[in-house]
């Protein structure tokens, strides 16, 4: 697709991809990365996000509304006390300010669409990393881009809702 004279499309294969995983110490395991490509507008960004097994990240929340959808894997969503093996084809929608983290524990990572309105564009890798799909008129100063923000961790406590979860669910 030829982008330079309409700037509201964008092939995927153009978009830059980037290392988005959480920075040292923001991960609750031993790792695994996350690779994501990113596009945004004025009010939702989108993310074509790949993470590894072994991905495990930190209780976290932004003031953005999500939504994802598992394109293939699994990845594992805790919201607050309320968790959710997710599947290829499933959609987990996260509310705005919601407490989350998410694990991918099964081999083969996990592939997701990931949905932020307002934009997920407020962490500097993701300013950094993040396509404009802004036409004329529209400004990027003017996105208001929010960022995730850490939950102070109670490691029990995100353990306890792991363990529950994971064994309703049968492993």
């Amino acid at each position: 697709m030829q982008t330079r004279s309409f700037p509201y499309a964008v092939s995927s294969g153009d978009v830059p991809s980037a290392d988005m995983a959480p920075p040292t110490g923001m991960q609750a395991g031993a790792g695994g990365a996350l690779k994501a490509q990113m596009v945004f507008g004025s009010d939702t960004s989108i993310m074509i996000a790949e993470r590894e097994t072994g991905y495990h990240s930190k209780p976290h929340y932004h003031d953005a509304e999500q939504m994802n959808y598992v394109v293939s894997g699994s990845i594992w969503f805790f919201i607050g006390e309320l968790g959710y093996k997710a599947v290829q084809g499933d959609i987990v929608r996260i509310p705005r300010n919601a407490i989350h983290w998410a694990w991918v524990r099964e081999p083969g990572g996990c592939t997701l669409f990931e949905s932020h309105t307002p934009p997920l564009t407020g962490d500097e890798k993701m300013q950094k990393a993040a396509f404009s799909l802004l036409g004329p008129g529209e400004n990027r100063a003017d996105v208001k881009g929010v960022k995730n923000e850490w939950a102070p961790l109670d490691k029990a406590k995100m353990e306890a809702t792991e363990a529950r979860v994971i064994a309703e669910y049968g492993g």
